[in-house]
């Protein structure tokens, strides 16, 4: 079903989206109501960040012994997005405890340099996404009366590839995509996403310097200073 929000840019109605966070957490919502009543649903609904409800059908649901797992096709709505028409993929297996653990799985990238909303080495789901899986879960184990703990499994098949077209391979994040999102909610043509991704590559590369940096108007201003050896020790270039 469509996602029926939209938004007024550039004196265009545009239709909203929704994030790879949200889907996620849809999707884990969805395996762990397979899992504990043997029945996939035939939707769920979470209420996002903005306070928006996203209300989906659930693709690919699988059931095993001890696991199983539903997947949530990506809604960038009217948004140039790299990542619009993906399966995000949760997997659910019951562990020890109460715990929820979250961790990423195929083509979902890890983080390789500090700066970022997760630490080096950690999977590339940001907190808010991480909050909305783990508010998802609780929900439906409660809501079914189980208290059993959860390791939750985020893939995003052809993640790897659609990484290459967003900003990853330069902040970065290696093998996949970045699950994200603050509010839940993709506003297409948001200008505010592009100033927040300029500015965190801009803090990452302050954390290798003094913080004085160089500033060029991509690679042609890069080109200029390479010509004329005006590129300076020590100090990065963005």
């Amino acid at each position: 079903m469509a996602f029926e929000h939209y938004v007024t840019a550039g004196g265009k109605r545009l239709r909203c989206g929704y994030t790879t966070g949200t889907c996620a957490a849809l999707a884990a919502a969805g395996a762990v109501r397979l899992l504990l009543t043997g029945r996939p649903p035939d939707l769920v609904a979470i209420d996002t960040p903005k306070g928006w409800r996203v209300e989906v059908s659930l693709t690919q649901p699988q059931l095993g012994e001890d696991w199983a797992q539903c997947a949530v096709i990506k809604d960038g709505g009217d948004d140039i997005d790299a990542t619009h028409g993906l399966p995000i993929v949760a997997r659910v297996v019951r562990q020890d405890g109460d715990t929820i653990t979250i961790r990423g799985g195929e083509g979902v990238g890890r983080v390789t340099r500090p700066g970022l909303d997760q630490p080096v080495g950690e999977w590339a789901i940001n907190r808010v996404p991480r909050q909305m899986i783990t508010q998802a879960v609780d929900r439906e184990r409660k809501a079914l009366g189980c208290t059993d703990g959860f390791l939750v499994t985020i893939s995003v098949p052809g993640g790897e590839e659609a990484a290459q077209r967003t900003f990853n391979p330069h902040l970065g994040i290696e093998g996949g995509i970045s699950i994200l999102g603050t509010s839940g909610i993709v506003e297409p043509m948001s200008v505010q996403a592009l100033v927040d991704t300029m500015a965190l590559e801009l803090r990452q590369a302050a954390l290798g310097s003094d913080g004085r940096l160089v500033l060029v108007p991509g690679n042609y201003g890069l080109d200029f200073l390479a010509q004329h050896d005006l590129i300076p020790e020590g100090i990065p270039v963005v």
